[in-house]
């Protein structure tokens, strides 16, 4: 009686070639995989929710008038003016920005009082919508409108125009700027937030004032001034 054949169980030897092919695809599907799963790195210019964006207008705008009603207190003491909703604010932006939140605070603390009113300002706009030429605060702004508010409620009276903004301006330097000071390209005008790279500006098309981080690439051709001395 002939003997049974048994039923293959393992898979076919391949050709080398074809061994080295299907170890590529392998890698490569393993490789798309382990992309998919990394978290992507978030964009200069952040969303926010609407509810987010409400959140830092009211609470900077709410920071600023209580650093202004202190503006008879002894420096000492308008240093301590808002410091919890100062922490909160800070630590909210370093996280979209994805910044050193204790980098931010400390340029925070220790800006000069009318500094700070000129940041919480600005930031009293984030979420209102740009618009060329406007210049009306809490309802639409371009640029140099949103910056000149900005310093106007700090007491320091500058010019429309990002390039007057510019040219009157103190030149300093990307690693000397303060909270406050101004960052400028033809045609642009942005604050910074005290940390090298991260500002509030108005910005053109279909958005609102907003928190953001310039690309490194970027820096070395702006510009940066100080509207005080």
């Amino acid at each position: 009686m002939p003997p049974k054949h048994h039923v293959a169980t393992a898979l076919p030897v391949l050709h080398p070639k074809k061994r080295t092919l299907v170890r590529m695809l392998a890698l490569l599907v393993a490789v798309v995989a382990t992309v998919a799963f990394v978290p992507s790195q978030r964009a200069a210019a952040v969303p926010v929710s609407e509810r987010t964006a409400t959140w830092i207008a009211t609470t900077s705008r709410r920071v600023a008038l209580e650093l202004r009603d202190a503006r008879h207190l002894p420096e000492a003491e308008r240093r301590d003016v808002a410091e919890r909703q100062i922490d909160e604010l800070a630590g909210l932006i370093a996280y979209l920005l994805e910044a050193d939140v204790d980098e931010l605070r400390d340029a925070w603390t220790s800006a000069s009082v009318q500094r700070k009113i000129a940041l919480f300002s600005a930031l009293s706009q984030v979420g209102v919508p740009y618009r060329l030429n406007a210049d009306a605060p809490f309802i639409a702004l371009d640029c140099s409108a949103l910056t000149r508010f900005a310093w106007a409620q700090a007491g320091v009276t500058i010019e429309r125009g990002s390039a007057q903004q510019y040219e009157r301006g103190t030149r300093v330097s990307r690693d000397t700027a303060q909270v406050g000071d101004l960052i400028w390209y033809p045609g642009h005008i942005m604050m910074s937030l005290g940390v090298p790279g991260l500002i509030v500006h108005a910005r053109s098309g279909e958005r609102a004032v907003e928190v953001h981080r310039i690309d490194s690439t970027r820096m070395s051709w702006m510009r940066w001034v100080s509207p005080i001395d």
